[in-house]
């Protein structure tokens, strides 16, 4: 919260609008970021992220990352983005004034705001990490009446804080948040059919759920309005910039802007899949730093220094400093504390050309030999772990479940009960019925979708009294 004022004076009244409106309680100490942020950590979806993987399986070790502590760490992370980024705004925060280059901005990004949408930017995703969401992309798609829309999971968190079917609140609209939280999480603002290259999907529609189905970078369809509500309040020309889209041959297209708060929040992101996801691997012994250094050429880096320090905090974090072996704990978490602290404080604003607003006219990024790191630690872990036997696997596996269940439930909506059962059973479409079965499995833990698959076809599985 700003010390002078409720919110910064960077956002104004439309920013903090809500879909269903909203009424402000008497003796209300918080303002509306705050607000947002509660109603995500209340929610049920949060708490479903627990049980469901980030890499590793969740029976692997107590030690190893959830999509729950991932986002918990990103939000983190995002908090401490949001402090560099404001110390440039406003260097001598809260005394003084903005600096002149950044004037239209007129004060700080706001911290909670930054911390609700890290927190939530992942409650869409489906259980079963990458495959899980290349599963449901291949059932929806397959089937959807026209093949112009499908699953995808940054879309589905969109969906899922809007939909009074998927999140309540006494407000409606799901969590009904504000429409700036709203824009922090919408990383990519175009819809599906957009930005789909069928060409890309195998023709016949039958191939085991891998990397063929993986959707493009989008919300869903049915969000389009929603999109248009979240635009609005920026200039008729600025719409139409943030809306372009790069068409890629052999590829989907994909959009190329996002707002500041949005570029602040996929920046964390990043950085705790380039750091902490890499801690998990050097834990698991499933990566060397010797592969993680070998993405990294000295010789292209501008200044060699950074590169050195750089590899250096690499291969404390897996191997320690050399100490003795209680040494070692410490000095791998220093490590790692130093490496991620690097990346964070190496951050900068950078101004968009062409946009008037100033929350589209500057993104948060990395100079180019940071960025190179960053890049380095999430390919390589992308390779040769999550592209590796062991994960693919698992992750093969899960894929597998969704598949099956989706095609149970799809032919039998008799097997569904409660409030998705309902749904399914009054769906009046082809297109709805496939959206329905597409929440309700995107909903699950993975430790849910595993017990429903085995109640399903396993014999001797399940009992009367299970919930389903």
């Amino acid at each position: 919260m700003h010390p002078f004022y409720h919110i910064s004076p960077l956002y104004h009244a439309e920013d903090s609008e809500r879909l269903g409106g909203a009424t402000q309680r008497a003796g209300e100490h918080r303002d509306p970021f705050e607000r947002d942020r509660a109603r995500i950590i209340h929610s049920f979806s949060f708490r479903r992220l627990q049980s469901k993987t980030q890499i590793f399986a969740l029976n692997e070790s107590e030690f190893l990352r959830t999509r729950l502590t991932h986002s918990l760490e990103v939000s983190n992370l995002g908090r401490g983005l949001a402090a560099v980024v404001n110390r440039q705004i406003w260097p001598g925060y809260p005394l003084g004034t903005v600096k002149e280059e950044f004037e239209p901005l007129g004060g700080p990004v706001d911290t909670s705001l930054i911390e609700a949408a890290c927190l939530a930017h992942d409650l869409g995703h489906p259980p079963f990490g990458h495959r899980g969401e290349e599963a449901l992309n291949q059932c929806v798609w397959t089937r959807w009446p026209g093949r112009d829309n499908g699953f995808e999971g940054n879309g589905q968190t969109l969906r899922l804080l809007t939909s009074d079917t998927l999140e309540a609140h006494g407000e409606r609209h799901g969590l009904n948040l504000t429409r700036t939280t709203l824009q922090a999480i919408l990383k990519y603002p175009r819809i599906y059919g957009d930005l789909v290259n069928v060409e890309k999907y195998p023709q016949d529609g039958h191939c085991p759920p891998f990397k063929p189905w993986a959707p493009p970078k989008c919300i869903h369809n049915e969000e389009a309005p929603l999109l248009d509500w979240l635009l609005a309040p920026f200039p008729a020309t600025d719409r139409e910039r943030f809306l372009r889209i790069e068409q890629r041959p052999g590829k989907h297209a994909r959009t190329m802007h996002k707002t500041l708060e949005a570029s602040i929040v996929e920046l964390a992101d990043d950085v705790a899949y380039g750091t902490h996801d890499v801690e998990d691997a050097f834990f698991s012994k499933l990566i060397s730093p010797d592969t993680i250094i070998g993405y990294l050429q000295r010789n292209h880096f501008q200044d060699p220094t950074i590169h050195d320090r750089y590899t250096q905090l690499i291969t404390q974090m897996a191997r320690g400093a050399g100490g003795g072996s209680r040494d070692a704990v410490h000095e791998k978490k220093g490590a790692a504390s130093s490496l991620i602290s690097m990346l964070i404080s190496a951050a900068e604003l950078q101004e968009v050309d062409g946009f008037v607003h100033p929350r589209l006219r500057w993104n948060i990024t990395l100079p180019r030999d940071h960025r190179m790191v960053l890049d380095a630690l999430k390919e390589s872990v992308y390779d040769h772990v999550i592209n590796g036997p062991a994960v693919q696997s698992l992750e093969y596996r899960g894929g597998i479940i969704i598949q099956r269940m989706f095609d149970a439930l799809h032919q039998s909506p008799e097997l569904l009960g409660g409030k998705h059962g309902h749904l399914l059973r009054e769906a009046d479409t082809e297109a709805a019925r496939l959206r329905v079965l597409a929440d309700y499995i995107a909903g699950m833990t993975d430790t849910y979708a595993e017990r429903m698959y085995n109640r399903l076809f396993q014999p001797g599985s399940g009992s009367l009294f299970d919930r389903v």
